[in-house]
């Protein structure tokens, strides 16, 4: 090589190996005893590595540059991680997403042979492949310069703990092994899905980033990073946490565009949302975090609404998200009415507890497709305490309420009202059933929607 930079080429997978033979004697029959090795590849490893040689002889020099400096240790200023991720931002398909067969290994690879006049073979970059083997070898540096910062955010959670090994992985290792790679490299389904999705989780950091995305709030390239990278992290922890079957684990991009949620059906996500929510191993402020950032997402998707829009936030966003949310209100709610009543707060229990009722029957209608649309420019629905209860009467009188619910509503609404007048006794054992009504309200609803 005439450019000889040392660097650890290990950073690239080997998922095997190709050794092309020439018969030691000319015109020998060709029997493998017989064969000596001409070429011989790593794959895909040795075609990265190619990219990079040919990178120099080709003086491509903005490239040159940046693997100069990731070669050589230097500390990557902002500047130097956009331009690498300008060269992964881009619709190129990626060699992993093919099936690999016996037929033509090497163009699936995206490499070929060539040969020269004196009969010398080398293996060379398809032409047609070069956009994806240049975007797959910077994807390898971009996941080596951050694969410290990444690992050790992921360390912040257990993900271990949850795992019990089925199949092995190529290391052989015991213990859950995560890859942020894309090529496979475990037979361990839950394993290898988990380093799906934080691979995704990554990836989807660093879109988040090339597309300007709340980069601006941040004040340098690797405070972006290891921010937005945990709270991904987390979301995949608390799905991965409360999944019976682990191999069902993917990542959900809440923490980005709620486009990238087409694919995800209104069933799924609120699964995931209340799994992450109620999950005992999700840490408060992680779950506040989440709860903000959803409503900061369905905000800003509801404000810049377009016509082609309205289907997505009207069969997904609003009837999915909105329940979750309103879901989380009336939890909170019951948890307030609870509090007042140990302080002794009766009247201002008796409230809290009208208005959990409230959040819980907005939940069980959201979940009936029968609760309004939002208002223009704010995530609050075209409703009125009215207009509520007559969507609790049409509950009773299609069968999914009984008699018995309604009249349970009424009575903690009735006590509410007259705790507006500064005569009504409302006593500690009032409050105390409010509370037993709320609850049970509350129990009937999840046991509809669950």
């Amino acid at each position: 090589m005439k450019n000889k930079i040392e660097f650890n080429a290990g950073i690239y997978p080997k998922v095997m190996s190709l050794t092309l033979g020439k018969p030691i004697k000319p015109n020998h029959d060709n029997i493998a005893n017989n064969m000596e090795p001409e070429l011989t590849i790593d794959l895909p490893r040795g075609v990265y590595l190619l990219y990079i040689q040919n990178m120099f002889d080709e003086h491509i020099k903005k490239e040159i540059k940046l693997f100069k400096k990731y070669a050589y240790g230097v500390v990557f200023e902002d500047s130097d991680y956009s331009s690498l991720l300008d060269l992964i931002m881009t619709n190129t398909p990626r060699n992993w997403t093919q099936s690999v067969d016996n037929k033509d290994i090497l163009s699936k690879f995206g490499i070929g042979i060539s040969e020269d006049v004196n009969g010398k073979k080398r293996f060379v970059i398809l032409q047609e492949a070069k956009d994806t083997i240049r975007v797959e070898t910077w994807e390898g540096i971009i996941i080596d310069l951050l694969r410290h910062s990444a690992m050790e955010i992921i360390d912040c959670f257990d993900f271990d703990g949850h795992f019990s090994r089925i199949n092995e992985n190529d290391s052989k290792n015991e213990k859950l092994t995560i890859s942020l790679g894309a090529w496979k490299f475990s037979s361990d389904k839950a394993e290898q899905n988990l380093s799906n999705a934080l691979r995704a989780a990554f990836m989807f950091t660093l879109v988040g980033y090339h597309s300007g995305d709340r980069k601006n709030q941040y004040s340098s390239f690797m405070d972006y990073f290891e921010s937005e990278f945990y709270k991904r992290v987390s979301l995949v922890f608390g799905i991965w946490s409360s999944l019976q079957d682990k191999s069902k684990i993917k990542y959900v991009p809440l923490y980005d565009s709620f486009y990238n949620l087409t694919s995800t059906s209104k069933s799924e996500l609120i699964d995931v949302l209340k799994a992450i929510l109620d999950n005992e191993y999700t840490a408060v402020d992680e779950k506040q975090t989440l709860k903000d950032q959803l409503i900061l997402s369905a905000g800003e998707f509801h404000d810049n609404i377009s016509a082609s829009d309205i289907q997505l936030e009207q069969t997904l966003i609003k009837p999915a998200i909105n329940l979750v949310l309103l879901r989380e209100k009336a939890k909170e709610t019951i948890t307030s009415a609870e509090i007042l009543l140990t302080e002794g707060r009766y009247m201002d229990c008796a409230n809290r507890c009208y208005y959990a009722m409230m959040f819980t029957l907005k939940v069980l209608l959201e979940y009936q497709g029968k609760l309004a649309n939002w208002k223009v420019n704010e995530l609050k629905e075209k409703e009125s305490h009215e207009s509520l209860e007559r969507g609790l009467n049409d509950l009773v009188n299609s069968g999914v309420l009984l008699v018995a619910d309604k009249a349970d509503f009424d009575y903690v609404k009735a006590q509410r009202l007259k705790c507006d007048y500064s005569l009504y006794c409302f006593r500690k054992e009032d409050a105390e059933y409010c509370v037993i009504l709320i609850k049970n309200f509350f129990s009937k609803v999840e046991s509809i929607i669950n």
